[in-house]
């Protein structure tokens, strides 16, 4: 680490050598041991004053000099390249034959005057770093579909398409983009983005050929290779050369569309010549051509060599094209707009800066491949103008710049410092990043999403490759990098994964893929990579338990007992196995702050997701992909909604939006959970509101609504709440009224009755029992009489439908069910007889309470302040909240959490009619990091107690490291020894 760190800050030292004369970019530079005399040594001398080329030209007159070396080992001479930018290009003077480090002094002058002198170290190696840098990526543009445009030709195909470029100028004549101005081109596809995709990827796919053929790759026909680098160089010139990149490149009333590098691409948006998209998505045009530039650079740095005019255009061309991979959209550049995907970027203690988001994930294809294809360390990354930090000239602060902390300065220095930024934190609400509770957040324009999978996952992952690039070279990434998402394969993603699958509610826009594949493949995967991409040396402290944690789901002997609230993303695992028989409980909810699962599908699916959903997984599969093919997605277990029969409604991926309800929370202590969900949705889509809570204790599961009314017109069908929806895979025996019915795999039934009794039913190892809320409807649906949301993927395994009708219009209906884990259908009358006698619960005006006698476990939601008695208790909240108090023989334990959010509520009070030793209790907050927080004071009142717990709050911001507000709605618990 230090030897990195060495490295970094020389580079950054020479880069700021003379800021009141030129700034130069000559960090690094080494050769291989036994280059002939002539051979270039890999890296130049830069200046940071290339970028400006276009406005204020660089003097001929300038040039670099050797001023003192050892030996006369190496030479010097200045180049200007086609735009006009300055590199000093070293070379070996004489065979060097041993390794070692060989320092110089080199000037920049201007004719006879000096304008800079610095030094500079070259290294010559058995092996350089770009060599190393090559061999490790060469495999990756094979492997990443994306990168040669998802097209494997074969070689008849490969043929033809160079055919068509020969007899066209090298244009592929389909998209006659080339030689016509963006503003005027007539689209083949939707504008004309689409059409450089779509010849970005059919060039990707020659690439494709070029390293793989048979024919045309390495161990292939050579003159057919030799055909096809011919074509590849041709088509990349026409292609790169056709999208503009320059402001000037395009001009309005005699003006260039902008005044950045850059801005001839991004800035047609502003035309509306190109869709937002592709602008906010740079790698769309770009980065199909990744896989054939990598496979092409070390032929085409031998042609350069040889003095091969055509092979030394295309790499100016593509130093020239490659600007796009860092234009930003126009709208995206504000500095302080709280609107911005960034946010406020001068205010660094809350914004991460640009491109502080998941899609680093995405850049980081073309970012780790710009070091090969610049073959020259010290070339900055891009030279877009407002990446640097001189062009804010120290406002809004001194050293103040788009990325905060970093201006490019040479490509390895920049690329391993971007591999580091894969850790950002959210500091608020509805805003991209790693979240203290250990979920991930990436498209928040409508709130907080919990995307785990997609795009989540590659965001924490994505950076193994990086890591595996600079592993063991000077660029090397410390510890740091290697133990966050060690800490996340390790303490967050096992706790959702159940039987080998994750879990569809927290899984992103990927919830209808197999879940159980990405489990297999993606997760076990990602710490494979990150082990091998260590450094000797790089330190993981938790590694060794990770690899035993990967082993055990990777043989499907992973199990964990806990209960966790993932507070931030309105999401809770309650489960069992370690040492008693294995289930799986989860409920993921909406606020004003959250939304539930994005969708791209067509028909809609996962509108309701996020709805107060709480599925029970026993087997493990009851929610693969084959069983959600076959859903009806109006009808999510533990859904209280209209159940509609339209499609759900389209729109942009989270066009279901964040709820309209404050109130929404989940807490736990790490054994019992509680959720609190006031339904009530913003979107017009659904038609109902409630009061819903969900309680957790051992193997209870008990969910409560409340105040059920229609709350929009909808299609005036029946407002339900659905138990559950998953595989009819079994016999699903139903008993009321005195009678079991038992209905077959093989049997479509549409039944429904009304009961005053209790009800409960089996399948497998799931039971269900509902407790009478006066006169109840039941409906039991199965088979063909369920409307499947999307009969294209359906098959011919039929689900079941549990759910309670509350009719169109309800008054103010309620329920009260629970889903039971690891039971027959011969244990529950039983089972149904002990719930009866063990379970209580309050449904108040303002509040819901549960009570489990087994437990000792009191639990109480307030939705308002507000007063519930239950279990011989009397608990009173001057405030919405939740809490949570079991009798733990020696003590209490006590979880109290705030269900509204808001950086300015300081405290939770409650009052309870049991007394509680009195008394100061600091506490801790969990997450996946836990540490330390307030305290909870306890004082007799009475016969009983009061209680104020302490919030993390405004006041308190830098402890909190600027995440307060999302520490607000945290658990708290404390320990109370008994008085």
């Amino acid at each position: 680490m230090k030897k990195q760190l060495l490295f970094i800050l020389t580079g950054l030292c020479i880069a700021a050598f003379s800021h009141a004369q030129e700034t130069i970019f000559a960090g690094y530079f080494d050769i291989a041991a036994g280059s002939p005399k002539g051979t270039g040594v890999m890296g130049k001398i830069h200046l940071q004053r290339n970028k400006d080329v276009l406005t204020r030209s660089i003097p001929k007159s300038y040039h670099f000099e050797i001023v003192n070396q050892r030996d006369n080992l190496f030479e010097v001479k200045t180049v200007f390249d086609p735009a006009g930018r300055i590199t000093g290009v070293l070379q070996v003077a004489q065979e060097i034959k041993t390794t070692g480090k060989y320092p110089l002094t080199m000037q920049l002058k201007d004719g006879a005057k000096t304008i800079n002198e610095f030094p500079i170290t070259i290294k010559v190696v058995n092996k350089t770093l770009w060599q190393t840098l090559f061999d490790r990526y060469k495999d990756v543009t094979i492997s990443s579909q994306r990168m040669y445009g998802r097209k494997k030709l074969k070689d008849a195909a490969v043929a033809g398409m160079m055919d068509e470029l020969r007899a066209n100028n090298n244009e592929f004549k389909e998209y006659p983009f080339y030689h016509v101005s963006p503003l005027s081109y007539k689209p083949v596809g939707k504008s004309i983005e689409y059409d450089w995709e779509a010849v970005a990827n059919n060039i990707g796919g020659l690439g494709y050929a070029y390293a793989t053929s048979k024919k045309y790759g390495p161990g292939g026909d050579a003159a057919a290779r030799e055909r096809l680098k011919r074509a590849l160089y041709s088509a990349l010139i026409a292609y790169t050369e056709a999208v503009p990149v320059e402001g000037n490149d395009v001009m309005i009333n005699g003006k260039p569309i902008g005044d950045c590098t850059g801005d001839g691409f991004s800035n047609l948006k502003l035309y509306n010549k190109v869709e937002e998209q592709v602008v906010t998505h740079q790698w769309v045009i770009s980065d199909g051509l990744l896989t054939p530039l990598v496979q092409l650079m070390p032929d085409m740095l031998a042609d350069i060599k040889k003095g091969d005019e055509q092979a030394l255009r295309v790499y100016n061309d593509v130093v020239r094209f490659y600007q796009t991979a860092m234009a930003v959209a126009p709208g995206r550049r504000a500095i302080n707009d709280p609107a911005n995907r960034w946010g406020n970027i001068s205010d660094t203690l809350r914004s991460s800066g640009a491109w502080g988001d998941a899609n680093l994930g995405h850049r980081s294809r073309m970012m780790l491949a710009l070091p090969i294809l610049w073959a020259d360390y010290n070339r900055p990354m891009t030279y877009v103008q407002y990446w640097y930090a001189d062009y804010y000239k120290d406002k809004p602060f001194k050293g103040f710049s788009f990325s905060p902390g970093w201006s490019p300065h040479g490509v390895v220095f920049d690329v391993a410092r971007w591999m580091t930024r894969y850790d950002l934190p959210a500091r608020e609400y509805a805003q991209s990043g790693f979240q203290p509770d250990g979920t991930i957040s990436h498209h928040v324009g409508e709130g907080t999403d919990a995307a785990m999978v997609a795009y989540g996952f590659e965001w924490l992952t994505d950076g193994i490759t990086g890591f595996n690039q600079f592993k063991n070279t000077d660029f090397k990434l410390g510890d740091k990098v290697y133990q966050f998402p060690a800490d996340r394969l390790l303490h967050v993603y096992p706790k959702i994964i159940y039987k080998g699958r994750f879990d569809f509610l927290v899984s992103g826009r990927t919830f209808l893929s197999d879940l159980k594949k990405f489990v297999s493949n993606d997760y076990l995967t990602a710490v494979e990579d990150l082990k091998e991409a260590r450094s000797a040396g790089t330190r993981i402290n938790n590694f060794e338990e990770l690899e035993r944690t990967a082993d055990a789901i990777k043989k499907n002997k992973y199990e964990y007992s806990g209960t966790d609230a993932y507070w931030i993303n309105l999401f809770l695992v309650h489960r069992r196995g370690e040492n008693e028989k294995p289930y799986y409980a989860s409920v993921k909810l909406k606020s004003n702050l959250n939304i539930g699962a994005e969708d791209f599908s067509k028909p809609r699916k996962s509108w309701y997701a996020g709805y107060g959903i709480l599925p029970l997984k026993v087997r493990g599969d009851e929610y693969s992909e084959n069983v959600l093919s076959n859903m009806d997605w109006h009808a999510l277990p533990g859904l209280t909604e209209e159940w509609r029969t339209d499609a759900q409604p389209l729109g942009h991926s989270a066009a279901s939006l964040a709820g309209a309800n404050d109130a929404a929370g989940v807490t736990a202590d790490g054994t019992q959970g509680m959720a609190t969900y006031h339904h009530l949705p913003q979107e017009k889509y659904s038609a109902a509101t409630a009061y819903k809570t969900y309680h957790f204790t051992d193997d209870k599961i008990v969910a409560l609504g409340s105040h059920i009314r229609r709350h929009g017109p909808g299609q005036g069908k029946e407002i339900v709440t659905t138990i559950d929806q998953s595989a009819l895979s079994g016999a699903l025996t139903v008993f009321h009224d005195g009678k079991a019915e038992t209905i077959e795999p093989s049997q479509s039934v549409n039944i429904s009755f009304e009961t005053d009794q209790a009800v409960w039913a089996h399948i497998g190892q799931k039971g269900y029992i509902v407790f009478p809320q006066g006169k109840q409807k039941m409906v039991i649906k199965t088979g063909k009489e369920i409307n499947i949301t999307d009969t294209s993927i359906a098959s011919d395994a039929p689900n079941y439908i549990i759910a309670i009708d509350h009719g169109a219009n309800p008054a103010s209906a309620g329920y009260a069910y629970a889903l039971v884990p690891n039971v027959t259908a011969a244990q529950m009358p039983a089972t149904t007889e002990r719930y009866a006698k063990e379970v209580l619960y309050k449904k108040e005006e303002n509040a819901h309470a549960f009570y489990d006698s087994a437990t000792k476990t009191w639990q109480a939601a307030f939705f308002k302040a507000g007063e519930v008695n239950i279990g011989e208790m009397t608990i009173k909240a001057e405030q919405p909240a939740q809490l949570m108090l079991r009798h733990t023989g020696n003590g209490w334990k006590l979880t109290v959490s705030n269900p509204v959010p808001n950086i300015n509520t300081r405290q939770l009070i409650f009052h309870i009619s049991t007394p509680l030793k009195a008394g100061k209790y600091d506490y801790m907050l969990g997450g996946i990091y836990p540490r330390k927080g307030e305290y909870v004071t306890i004082r007799s009142e009475g016969k009983g107690a009061k209680m104020v717990a302490e919030l993390a709050d405004k006041r308190d911001d830098a402890f909190y490291n600027y995440q307060t507000v999302l520490y607000n709605a945290a658990p708290v618990g404390v320990e109370i020894p008994a008085q």
